[in-house]
């Protein structure tokens, strides 16, 4: 101990002493570090953090019912709930629970969030112990509209009731209706899905928005479920037992349980971690996040290198040093600990900038607000798990970036130091370690940068995608009416008066009304009953739809193909219709004439609706879908309380979007505003993937290429600076500047081909894991290939010109003295 002490003085001592060196290495390092610590931070709140505070979490399963169409990984109906409930045998206890957009006010003016609705056994199958007063239990979960509670999450008794004990048994406004807050949750519980924030808890039976029906109909199946194994039962033995229900379930209900394939639905069973991303898009969510890991981690291998180079060149100036330590009588074991100590406690400098920076990524993340059009509050922290991470990943690094030079330096050649000769590289030698140093890092470089290239490229063809509308200057807002205690007609009455005073502004277009924002994560589907056609087996008939008020087409650029758009007169009490794409047309009717068809959208016994209309085909849910059969009801006929109000502007639409603000301030002071925004704006989740892909990418590439050209350039200079003698000689002799620099440049674009050679080659090996994200682009895309390429041999030969400029300006007198 005592000696590592000692090298831990000297090394701090001898950096100390050395504050250029020190500097630059610990911003890189911590540039690399940071990285990994940023991304790791993203990845553990999303797919590793366990919900704080919860017991054994070891033991909590998540239990899904298959779709009707559309895989294993469904929601469940409240009667299914409670019968996986009384399965006794095999889970200690079960809790159902769901989320819904809440207008919450503490007091002040109300905002939208996210509401948990939990079933009586949540709490206590979590085994959570309250920060303040208590949890909901079976005593609060009664008839609906009974004694309302609720339960706030630490963070919100913090901010918004500073944290008093008094705030226990305070009153909120849940959608216009008071909540007695009853208690407060553990710190750091934010619910079970994962990176999703969550403020605020009550019982699913007092849910504002709760029909009469929802908690006995198996047709509402919005309801998560979780579960907690039994003692010495296995999750292997809960599922035979689920499957035998599932079974039971068909028999009882065959009709509810009945898939389109017509056998029964399935209950599947899985661990409580695949509740923190939803497990239809676990896959995604999980090769997205190795690949970032992979690349942060090509990174910091790429900074690794640098400081190496830096160690080495260090090195040479105390092999003097080194080689009077040695002939004294210090051991190659003992020169070499001390090296490596001087490497750690560099590394776990810029550990410390890196934790730093990946505490600005975590803030930066939290305050992200992702274009969806319900609110979402994201959850990323730096825990302890991200420091042990960091201190890990700094103590592995000085480590690895510091043996090599380590070795290399505790093996002078004594006789030669001592004397004080200068020990030169050969000219003409080739690939030593701090060249095979270069080498590795401009063949990683060229993976990111590649990797970038074909996601920009693939960001670009899916922005240029025609997606059937036009949503240029288009203003966005959403409102959840029902949430603040509206009915029909009131609701009806506000966006009556709301689309005629957006009508009445100056610069507006138009104005309407729709559920569904295309392209904007929000979207459904709807079973029917299409007049002559009759499904072959196992053949699905639900349909994405949307509801949209009158002049919707017309707003949205939509062209109307055939028979007419929705009118004012589309109303209760006239004839129910139906719009519909060509697509659907096409798939339903083919050759036929579709205007005046059927429709029924309420079961076997609905009317059906005549189509009055066919409109263009578009893009629905994704840029890379094939035409999808698509039909419009219109919001006359359909009630819906949560609409998006859609405005066109002739030019600019921010003053628009701050006079629509006014205007719905004025009808209703109190009433929040769900993500305001323009069109173009909304629809960018569609290429989220492609732009959170291509804009890390870039900027990992961009700092890989920056360090790796520091590198070169610091090879090149080293070892202009080692031939100084022989530039002069050559000078003497007649050779030209340019000859010189001929040499110099040739020599680091050696370097860089070879490196190039390398990363060509492992990029079009690796890119192919990436053809699932990509859009309309090869993985092998060979303008991606060439154009980084051509970018790095670039950026090389201007490292290697500056130093071959200073050998040129050797002069032969000097040089032919030099020592």
């Amino acid at each position: 101990m005592e000696s590592l002490l000692a090298d831990v003085r000297y090394a701090a001592r001898s950096l100390w002493k050395s504050p250029g060196f020190t500097a630059i290495a610990v911003l890189t390092l911590g540039l690399g570090i940071g990285a990994n610590s940023a991304i790791f931070t993203l990845v553990d709140a999303v797919l590793l953090r366990r919900p704080a505070g919860v017991v054994e979490p070891n033991r909590l399963v998540s239990i899904y019912t298959s779709d009707f169409s559309s895989g294993d990984f469904g929601t469940s109906s409240y009667p299914d709930f409670e019968a996986i409930r009384a399965e006794r045998q095999v889970f200690a206890s079960v809790a159902a629970y769901s989320f819904q957009p809440v207008s919450l006010s503490t007091g002040e003016q109300a905002e939208m969030l996210n509401a948990t609705l939990v079933s009586a056994e949540y709490f206590s199958l979590l085994g959570l112990v309250p920060g303040a007063g208590r949890l909901i239990g079976p005593d609060d979960v009664t008839a609906p509209g009974t004694s309302p509670v609720a339960v706030v999450s630490h963070g919100m008794w913090r901010t918004r009731f500073g944290g008093e004990p008094g705030a226990v048994g305070r009153t909120v406004r849940v959608n216009g209706r008071e909540f007695t807050v009853i208690g407060v949750t553990p710190p750091g519980f934010r619910g079970l899905q994962g990176v999703l924030e969550n403020e605020l808890w009550i019982p699913i039976t007092m849910d504002p928005a709760l029909d009469a029906d929802d908690l006995t109909s198996m047709g509402n199946r919005s309801f998560l479920v979780v579960g907690r194994l039994a003692d010495g039962v296995t999750a292997e033995q809960a599922q035979a037992r689920l499957t035998a229900l599932a079974r039971s379930r068909f028999e009882q209900f065959p009709d509810w349980w009945r898939t389109v394939r017509g056998d029964g639905r399935k209950l599947t069973l899985r661990p409580e971690s695949y509740a923190r991303v939803p497990p239809q898009g676990r896959a995604v969510v999980v090769t997205m996040s190795a690949m970032l890991m992979i690349v942060v981690g090509l990174v910091l291998l790429i900074a690794c290198a640098n400081i190496a180079n830096l160690l080495l060149a260090r090195a040479t100036g105390r092999a003097r040093e080194i080689a009077v330590r040695l002939s004294l009588g210090a051991t190659r074991r003992r020169l070499v600990q001390q090296l490596l100590t001087e490497s750690v406690l560099i590394a776990l400098l810029g550990g410390v900038a890196g934790l730093a920076a990946a505490g600005w990524v975590a803030d930066l993340i939290v305050r992200l607000r992702p274009p969806v059009s319900f609110p979402v509050r994201l959850a990323v922290e730096t825990d302890a798990r991200v420091l042990w991470f960091t201190l890990g990943v700094s103590l592995l690094t000085g480590i690895v970036f510091g043996l090599l030079p380590a070795l290399r330096a505790s093996r002078p050649q004594l006789v030669a130091e001592l004397k004080g000769d200068v020990v030169r590289r050969r000219a003409g030698s080739r690939y030593g370690l701090r060249d095979l140093l270069v080498v590795g890092q401009l063949a990683v470089s060229l993976v990111l940068l590649v990797g970038a290239a074909l996601f920009l490229r693939s960001l670009g063809r899916a922005q240029a995608v025609d997606p059937g509308f036009d949503a240029e200057n288009v203003v966005l807002m959403s409102f959840a009416l029902e949430a603040q205690g509206y009915n029909q007609a009131r609701t009806r009455a506000f966006y009556d008066q709301l689309l005629e005073r957006a009508r009445a502004l100056p610069g507006v277009e138009g104005a309407t009304l729709a559920t569904s924002v295309p392209l904007g994560g929000s979207y459904g589907r709807r079973g029917t009953r299409i007049e002559g056609y009759t499904p072959g087996p196992g053949e699905s008939t639900e349909i994405n739809w949307n509801v949209v008020g009158a002049d919707y087409f017309r707003v949205m650029r939509v062209p109307v193909m055939r028979g007419r758009a929705f009118t004012g007169l589309d109303r209760d009490g006239a004839p129910l219709v139906v719009v519909i794409n060509e697509a659907f047309a096409r798939r339903y009717w083919p050759g036929e004439d579709p205007i005046g068809k059927g429709i029924s959208v309420t079961g076997a016994e609905g009317p059906f609706r005549p189509v009055v209309g066919v409109v263009a085909d578009g893009k629905y849910r994704s840029l890379a879908e094939d035409p999808l059969p698509y039909m419009y009801l219109p919001f006359g006929q359909q009630y819906r309380a949560w609409m998006t109000l859609h405005v066109r502007s002739a030019g600019d639409p921010g003053p628009v979007l701050a006079r629509l603000r006014q205007e719905v301030q004025s009808l209703d002071p109190n009433l929040p505003i769900v993500n305001p925004t323009t069109l173009k704006e909304q629809i960018g989740i569609a290429v989220l993937p492609q732009r959170l892909a291509a804009t890390l990418l870039s900027a990992f590439g961009v700092l890989a290429v920056l360090l790796a050209v520091i590198g070169l350039y610091g090879v090149m200079a080293y070892a202009v600076s080692q031939r100084t003698r022989e530039f002069g000689i050559r000078t003497a002799l007649g050779a030209t500047w340019r000859d010189v620099v001929r040499q110099v440049v040739g020599e680091g674009l050696l370097l860089a081909g070879t490196g190039l050679v390398i990363g060509l080659a492992v990029a079009a090996a690796v890119t192919r894991f990436a053809r699932a994200f990509l859009f309309d682009v090869s993985p092998l895309d060979p303008v991606a290939f060439g154009a980084v390429t051509l970018l790095l041999l670039g950026v090389t030969a201007v490292a290697s010109y500056v130093p071959a400029r200073r050998a040129t300006r050797v002069d032969p007198m000097v040089a032919l003295r030099y020592e």
